[in-house]
């Protein structure tokens, strides 16, 4: 059996700002949502489409984790935008499917939410790939950005390194969503056409 170099099969994919649009325009319902929020956090999106209102106190989301996990955010503050994305409060899924189940059919939303936006080639994961981007653009430390991303400390870190960076993590997303609201609301003055 062949084996495929991981670098081989790694995904570049990032939105583009107008790509941004587009589909943040297009997204809408509880899958929309589901949408919007990976972008506005940069989680995976089976960490979204298992949030329960019972991991959020406030405005704080504790990420579940599950055994054999290499790592998570653990624990967010959300910026006010990833709130208005939330919703209502229901009785137990933050982003409930049909029935009150978790979303299902993740293909046909998405398909449907490619012709609505006319972003083609990208997946739903590519939305993280694209916050980390977004947060280096908005002047994020690298360190930090991983830290929310939730990627494992290695080596010595590990060890060491117990602090939990709630507040620098905040402060990523927060600019995260500065960035993004500045990508969908553009300001006019800077618009030059060009002959």
């Amino acid at each position: 059996m062949r084996r495929t170099n991981p670098q081989e099969r790694a995904r570049e994919r990032i939105l583009t700002d107008d790509e941004i649009r587009a589909v943040w325009n297009a997204a809408t319902g509880a899958y929309g949502n589901v949408v919007r929020f990976l972008l506005l956090t940069a989680q995976r999106r089976e960490k979204v489409a298992a949030m329960r209102w019972s991991d959020l106190d406030g405005n704080v989301w504790t990420i579940r984790t599950e055994e054999r996990e290499k790592g998570n955010a653990r624990e967010l503050v959300l910026p006010e935008a990833a709130m208005e994305v939330l919703g209502e409060r229901g009785e137990n899924l933050v982003f409930p499917g049909k029935g009150g189940k978790q979303i299902s059919g993740w293909s046909k939303h998405k398909a449907r939410l490619d012709g609505l936006s006319g972003v083609r080639a990208w997946v739903l994961h590519d939305l993280r790939r694209t916050a980390r981007s977004l947060m280096s653009r908005a002047g994020v430390r690298p360190d930090i950005a991983e830290h929310v991303l939730g990627r494992a400390l290695v080596g010595i870190k590990r060890v060491y390194d117990r602090h939990q960076y709630r507040e620098e993590k905040a402060d990523a997303l927060h600019r995260l969503a500065s960035l993004l609201s500045l990508i969908l609301n553009p300001p006019a003055g800077n618009v030059v056409k060009i002959a």
